[in-house]
């Protein structure tokens, strides 16, 4: 996969318009969300573990298909935002893991400061491991969360980070820091504003789906 990868679909547009759209209530936002991160996880998995097995069907004729070995798979949700790509993640992913990395933002410098860590102690048994945040802005909380999994024992060739809106300074700042990690993304939006929101965007996305009516 190229380091960015970027969904082009009718029904990924479909959902973004809803999500960008300041009339949409918490529950039209969410199930947005969700649908987008339905196609984004369908994206994302296309290189997903799999292996060889046996199978007889109706016809009484034995033939091999591929399985998917989603046990070999590690979620990791940026808190709080990256917990409304979890479920559509976990539709098609049943038997993936789930490892919290919980990210606060300085406001004046818009540096990240690491506050949960719920990686597992032993990670030698995952063959991917997909970061989930549904915002890629400074790429600040990005980067930190990297960081972590990397200095975890992590191979960054077997990151890849999934958002539904990004700008080129965050991808940027992969791409110079962890040139081995991929990025699968919704959309990439034109402007970066002062105060580190993407712009035109959908505002703040953990806001919208926890906490705005």
């Amino acid at each position: 996969m190229e380091f960015v990868t970027v969904l082009r679909h009718p029904l990924a547009d479909e959902q973004l318009q809803l999500i960008r759209n300041k009339e949409s209530n918490i529950s039209t936002f969410r199930a947005a969300i969700n649908r987008l991160g339905q196609l984004l996880a369908i994206e994302a998995t296309k290189d997903a573990p799999t292996e060889k097995a046996k199978v007889t069907t109706p016809m009484e004729v034995e033939t091999t298909v591929s399985v998917l070995r989603d046990d070999k798979i590690l979620l990791v949700p940026i808190l709080r935002a990256g917990l409304g790509l979890v479920e559509s993640f976990l539709s098609f992913l049943p038997k993936a893991k789930v490892a919290h990395i919980g990210m606060s933002r300085d406001h004046d410098t818009l540096q990240a400061k690491l506050y949960v860590n719920s990686l597992p102690k032993d990670l030698s048994e995952f063959e991917r491991v997909i970061v989930l945040d549904p915002m890629l802005a400074t790429g600040n909380s990005c980067i930190k969360a990297l960081e972590v999994l990397v200095e975890a024992g992590i191979d960054a060739s077997k990151i890849r980070v999934v958002c539904a809106f990004a700008v080129k300074e965050g991808l940027g700042q992969i791409q110079t820091k962890f040139p081995q990690v991929s990025v699968v993304t919704a959309t990439v939006d034109p402007v970066l504003t002062n105060i580190g929101y993407i712009s035109p965007g959908c505002g703040d996305a953990g806001d919208r789906l926890y906490l705005i009516g």
